[in-house]
């Protein structure tokens, strides 16, 4: 493991500084801050530089590996003698079984061995090889392929099964092979097989689909939100009556709308704890059913002790910090998110929305007069128009719309919001750079007519916005 001074630690990144921490089994340093980390590390690093470091040998040391080596040697030469001592009986009976027949390689192989035999000690390469053990090689791996065969379309079981996929969309499945599909058309009136869909608490089904030869699965628009449904599958027999071949269960579909319950739930959760140590740690604290981030949650709050530190406190969101975040995510994408059309008819909702909740006698003048008191009972409706032009340029240069200066935000983002009457309408839009040698220039016509059927009002518009210049 490679050590690293001080100056190495902290050109490094938190997250690189946390992946060395955790080759150092340090824990619970994720809170940390960048030179607390790396203090910790260069510590770690010392602890294991020092512990690694060769010691020189001392006088009984070296005494007692003397020692060894000598018991070594006395024992490799009885070993040697023993088995000198067992070859010579052999070699006297084969001398004395066969004394006539000297063969002319007898002399030599008898000298080599009466040299062996006279010294007492092998030969180097007998003695450097005595103890090797012939490797022997793996058996060789065989891949056999085994032919399992195609999947079936449909195992039979009849089943049927029904989810939601989202809050307007049902999907079905049944699990029919095609002979059982053929025999139920066979046994119906009109040769038919039908899927039936019906809502909770309703005998009748508000949809009933012909299936096809082919057909596997469905996939169903519904109208409802947060509604159960159920599905049922057969087909109508000749005595007039409905045979259901197969019952799904009920699916629930899910709301369009959010979720009423704001509430918002915090667990610190450290990266350098794996979630099997996290469960460890406070699993005889769980509650039955409990997953692991609700109960992180509620243990912090009850102050639990954990081996990390919870909660960083960051401070306030400076003006800088915005720069560089805009710096990051780029300019381009920092605009898109402030000034998308989306975001901006969100805002006109939600303005209309509290004129709404703040009565009646504020926010409509019906047929276009004034009025104040209580509202008017029974059907109401208005509506009114708003007309916003923004765009985006270099923070520098000088815009203008109809001639008026607009002020840029420090990204080059700008809007103006005009009302909209009806009448047709020219705004030409001007954007010049700050050196003044470069121009760009679009112009804009807008048109608005009104034709009411009934009693319809208007929304009250703020004083302060003027109507653009007329074409």
């Amino acid at each position: 493991m490679v050590s690293m001074n001080m100056a190495d630690l902290l050109a490094k990144t938190k997250t690189e500084l946390l992946k060395i921490a955790h080759r150092h089994g340090l824990r619970g340093v994720s809170t940390l801050k960048k030179e607390e980390l790396a203090d910790k590390i260069h510590q770690a690093q010392q602890r294991f530089k020092g512990a690694t470091t060769k010691q020189p040998l001392g006088a009984s040391a070296v005494t007692r590996k003397v020692d060894d080596d000598v018991k070594r040697r006395a024992v490799r030469k009885h070993a040697m003698e023993v088995v000198s001592r067992k070859k010579a009986p052999a070699k006297a009976q084969t001398q004395v079984a066969r004394p006539v027949r000297r063969s002319k390689v007898t002399p030599k192989f008898r000298s080599v061995e009466t040299g062996a035999e006279e010294t007492g000690r092998p030969s180097e390469e007998l003695s450097a090889h005595k103890f090797d053990v012939t490797p022997v090689p793996p058996p060789r791996q065989v891949f056999h392929e085994e032919h399992l065969g195609e999947l079936p379309d449909a195992y039979g079981t009849g089943q049927l099964f029904l989810t939601a996929r989202d809050p307007h969309w049902l999907y079905v499945y049944w699990d029919l092979n095609w002979q059982q599909m053929a025999d139920f058309r066979g046994q119906a009136s009109d040769g038919r097989l039908l899927l039936r869909i019906f809502e909770k608490n309703h005998a009748d089904p508000f949809q009933v689909l012909t299936l096809g030869h082919d057909s596997r699965n469905w996939y169903i628009p519904v109208n409802k939100a947060a509604t159960t449904y159920r599905a049922e599958l057969g087909y109508w027999r000749h005595d007039g009556q409905f045979h259901a071949v197969s019952h799904s269960r009920e699916t629930t579909t899910p709301p369009d709308a959010i979720s009423p319950d704001t509430t918002a739930r915090f667990a610190t959760i450290p990266i350098d704890i794996s979630f099997h140590e996290l469960f460890q740690i406070i699993r005889g604290h769980m509650r039955e059913g409990e997953a692991l981030a609700d109960a992180l949650h509620r243990l912090q709050l009850a102050g639990f002790r954990f081996p990390f530190k919870l909660g960083i406190e960051l401070g306030p969101w400076t003006a800088d910090q915005a720069a560089e975040l805009e710096r990051i995510l780029g300019g381009d994408l920092f605009r898109r998110i402030q000034m998308g059309s989306f975001e901006i008819t969100e805002w006109l909702r939600r303005r209309l929305q509290e004129e709404l909740s703040s009565g009646m006698s504020s926010a409509f003048s019906p047929s276009g007069s004034s009025w104040s008191g209580a509202p008017q009972k029974g059907f109401w409706f208005a509506v009114n128009a708003e007309l916003i032009i923004y765009g985006a340029t270099e923070p520098t240069a000088k815009v203008t719309i109809d001639g008026k200066p607009v002020k840029l935000r420090s990204d080059g983002t700008f809007s103006f919001q005009y009302v909209f009457p009806d009448g047709q309408y020219k705004l030409p839009v001007v954007a010049v750079s700050a050196a003044g040698d470069d121009q760009r220039e679009m112009q804009l016509t807008f048109e608005r007519q009104s034709r009411t059927k009934g009693e319809v009002g208007k929304v009250k518009q703020p004083a302060h916005l003027k109507a653009p210049a007329a074409a």
